[in-house]
């Protein structure tokens, strides 16, 4: 992470200091449990946090039609659902691991919210989606790009894939060789890839990619 300003008074601290070599995920549950009632408010007004329109805004550019389903894979609070309802895409479930913080998403608009398990497949049929979004999640201490091909398998064919990679994994977690991995397998198109602000406040950027799910 670029810096560490301000991370006291926030929650984003809370992750800044995980254990590495113990269990990630049951440190992450902890976090976002004890985060879900003030994470909105950290996300708008202390960080500033710019990925869920930035990521919404991609969609739609790409999309030709609002009227299509979306998975919303780490969904958190729903921020996300917020952005899509008020670009008019009504039809959206979500995923996460922390029940906590689903629990706000519930006021979003989400048709479903799906337990989430790390390490396990994402709780969808192959080819549900008409397009996955997946806004956060690319991050420190969290996934990987070993996450790609569940994004894919969730995804109908010449469905939309948009995400976002903090700019802080871009490079450690390898994630242009992935991405051009699965371009070259013919898994799927790259349509955008850009760098834009992610959490303002912070200082720090993410890259957005939308990828087309190519017919195999």
């Amino acid at each position: 992470m670029a810096g560490d300003k301000n991370s006291k008074d926030h929650g984003i601290g809370k992750y800044h200091d995980l254990d590495l070599k113990a269990d990630v995920n049951e440190q992450l549950n902890e976090v976002y449990s004890n985060w879900a009632d003030s994470y909105d408010d950290d996300n708008d007004n202390k960080l500033k946090t710019v990925s869920q329109p930035n990521t919404v805004a991609m969609l739609k550019r790409h999309c030709t039609s609002t009227d299509i389903r979306i998975f919303d894979v780490g969904c958190g609070t729903g921020i996300v659902g917020e952005y899509l309802l008020a670009n008019g895409f009504e039809h959206f479930d979500g995923t996460d691991p922390s029940l906590e913080m689903m629990e706000h998403a519930r006021k979003r608009g989400y048709e479903n919210l799906l337990k989430l398990t790390p390490g396990e497949p994402l709780p969808a049929k192959d080819n549900s989606y008409d397009s996955t979004m997946c806004v956060g999640v690319f991050t420190h201490g969290h996934l990987g790009s070993e996450g790609f091909p569940e994004l894919i398998r969730v995804t109908k064919p010449d469905g939309l894939i948009c995400f976002s990679v903090n700019e802080g994994v871009w490079e450690s977690g390898k994630f242009e060789p992935a991405i051009e991995r699965h371009s070259k397998a013919g898994d799927w198109e790259v349509l955008e890839m850009t760098k834009q602000d992610y959490m303002v406040n912070e200082g720090v950027q993410a890259f957005y990619v939308a990828v087309r799910v190519l017919v195999c």
